[in-house]
């Protein structure tokens, strides 16, 4: 029980930084109206984030001792990903649609695109490994049921961090207003190129 609680909390706390790419197509989803994709898409993110939970707290430690040359290769690709995302949100245009909701909402579903997103961004796995291990480490006795519930936990927090971030949306969305989130979606770009830029340098040492 204990090892959900806290999963739980790591997923649900790891999610409120809106820098990382889910939070940013979750932000610009919102100011189009297009709440349900964009829960969808937290949805297909959070299975691909628990999947590397789970591969984390089950054997991060065990491979990276066995082949520490991986977590170099991990790094790049994840910090490259971060600068090709940035770059593609930081020219995208964004504007308020005008139909219904329900109408954009019954077009397609974003599973499958935050999904994909989460599981090429390994960089997950590292943040994953780090948080299991340090989370874990404090754990006098550590049974099969934690390292079970812990990722699935997880999944579960950063569902309901957006759920509530969308609900925020909702009520708000209007006072927000077109310039202002262009701004904001541009600020975060800019932030996942020096985020990008910066994990690039050191994606080495």
């Amino acid at each position: 029980m204990l090892g959900a609680l806290l999963g739980f909390s790591a997923g649900f706390l790891g999610s409120m930084p809106v820098s990382g790419p889910i939070a940013l197509i979750v932000f610009r989803s919102s100011l189009k109206g297009h709440f349900g994709s964009a829960m969808r898409v937290v949805a297909g993110a959070a299975v691909a984030e628990s999947a590397y939970c789970a591969l984390a707290t089950f054997g991060y430690v065990q491979i990276v001792a066995a082949y520490p040359f991986l977590a170099k290769y991990i790094r790049y690709i994840g910090a490259s990903f971060l600068l090709l995302l940035g770059i593609v949100f930081m020219f995208q245009k964004v504007h308020f649609e005008v139909r219904p909701v329900s109408e954009i909402d019954e077009k397609s579903s974003g599973l499958r695109a935050g999904f994909v997103i989460a599981l090429l961004n390994p960089t997950l796995f590292l943040t994953w490994g780090s948080a299991s291990s340090t989370i874990f480490s404090w754990f006098t006795k550590i049974t099969f049921a934690d390292m079970v519930l812990f990722p699935i936990a997880a999944g579960l927090g950063i569902v309901s961090w957006f759920a509530i971030l969308l609900e925020i949306f909702k009520k708000y969305r209007e006072r927000i207003g077109e310039r202002v989130g262009l701004y904001a979606i541009r600020g975060a770009a800019v932030i996942m190129l020096v985020s990008g830029g910066f994990l690039l340098t050191q994606a080495g040492k």
